[in-house]
């Protein structure tokens, strides 16, 4: 029986694991906090798996490693499978070897997941079967247990699963915008920008990739052969797929945004709230401070990322009452921007949401809006935005 190693066991991995599993195939999982999500994957574990912390034995005759995306290539335990000659493959590049569907990637550092479900959305309305998978919550080789090869996947694609992602797979690739993200696992933005990028290089013969107009002038040197200039990314891409103008501005009216991105979440007192959890980079968080024109209590922090704080320094003046970092990254925050704005540290969310609420007067409006990820104390972007709105809902 062919043996498989598993590096790392989220969503991914665990999407891996039961395609193996239905395989046939040997599966071994490894991850730092098996002991912790043994109940969880117990179903897993009844139909064969094995699952191992970091303290595991290499085992022998290993056929494969499957990398989850959250593991980077420079992790120990990737650079012992390399060195031991054996091949290492992306969950992603995995699932797709085994899919017949027509597949649409989406990749970008803000926005990808509205692009991915407003794309799916409006072709669904369109009367065009399609699904959204990969990097919005659902993994791709969880979908080849069932597959439909009449649906168009629509995968949304993060620069860490891209770095593995080699096959000739896709029929169109989009990228969204290319922001400073992920400087804490990249050496340079143009590290970054080259993992985001490969996905150009995924696009099959005939194919179509396009990218904005701001992406072409700062990363000409990363451009395949190929590409095409848009101006909308879900309307040019269900445009190429046949849906008309009139059929996609009627669907998008019926589109409902996904939680977590500049969510209203109640009005306490004559004071908004709203949830933008899903801002984990500074470019992000600069956006939810343009939506709005009253003013602002500011909630941010969680772990760094890598990028300079100092841009919200001009983007807060005369907008942002006062700004509060909570979490592993308060320290850096307040270094770099603490001097420069009226400025309060925290060290649990809970804290900054209980302070925000006695600094806010009526008409002013208290955002989450992070501009870190939320590793520190969360186990995901959802997770602190769900523990957000529940504090704020039991003072309505």
């Amino acid at each position: 029986m062919e043996k498989v190693l598993i590096l790392g066991f989220g969503i991914s991995g665990r999407a891996a694991a039961s395609l193996l599993l239905a395989l046939g195939k040997q599966v071994i999982a490894i991850d730092r906090r098996a002991g912790e999500i043994r109940t969880e994957v117990s179903s897993l574990l009844e139909k064969g798996l094995t699952l191992e912390g970091e303290d595991f034995v290499w085992p022998k005759d290993l056929a494969q490693v499957i990398l989850s995306p959250g593991i980077p290539l420079t992790h120990p335990w990737v650079l012992q499978a390399k060195q031991r000659g054996i091949p290492v493959v992306g969950e992603v590049e995995f699932a797709l070897r085994h899919l017949p569907n027509r597949c649409i990637g989406v990749t970008g550092s803000n926005g990808k997941t509205t692009t991915v479900l407003l794309t799916t959305h409006v072709l669904g309305q369109a009367g065009i079967r399609a699904r959204a998978l990969g990097n919005v919550g659902v993994g791709l080789s969880s979908y080849c247990l069932s597959v439909d090869p009449a649906e168009i996947l629509v995968v949304e694609l993060s620069s860490f699963q891209l770095e593995l992602l080699e096959t000739k797979c896709l029929d169109m690739a989009l990228v969204v915008n290319i922001l400073p993200n992920h400087l804490d696992r990249y050496p340079s933005m143009e590290e970054y920008a080259k993992a985001k990028m490969r996905i150009g290089g995924c696009v099959k013969e005939g194919g179509k990739f396009f990218v904005p107009k701001k992406v072409v002038e700062e990363y000409p040197f990363l451009l395949p052969k190929q590409w095409e200039v848009y101006e909308e990314a879900a309307w040019t891409l269900c445009r190429e797929l046949g849906v008309t103008q009139e059929v996609f501005a009627a669907a998008e009216k019926t589109f409902q945004k996904p939680p977590h991105r500049i969510e209203w979440v109640a009005n306490v007192e004559g004071v908004e709230y709203y949830n933008d959890s899903k801002s984990s980079n500074v470019e992000a968080t600069l956006f939810a401070l343009k939506k709005f024109s009253r003013p602002i209590v500011l909630i941010v922090g969680g772990t760094d990322k890598g990028s300079s704080y100092l841009p919200w320094v001009a983007a807060c003046r005369g907008k942002v009452k006062r700004v509060i970092a909570y979490g592993a990254a308060a320290e850096k925050i307040e270094a770099e921007i603490g001097r420069e704005l009226p400025f309060e540290k925290k060290e649990q969310l809970r804290d900054a949401v209980f302070l925000a609420h006695q600094i806010a007067e009526e008409s002013d409006v208290v955002l989450l809006s992070p501009g870190c990820s939320s590793y520190d104390q969360f186990r995901s972007f959802e997770h602190r935005g769900d523990v957000f709105k529940q504090i704020v809902r039991s003072w309505t």
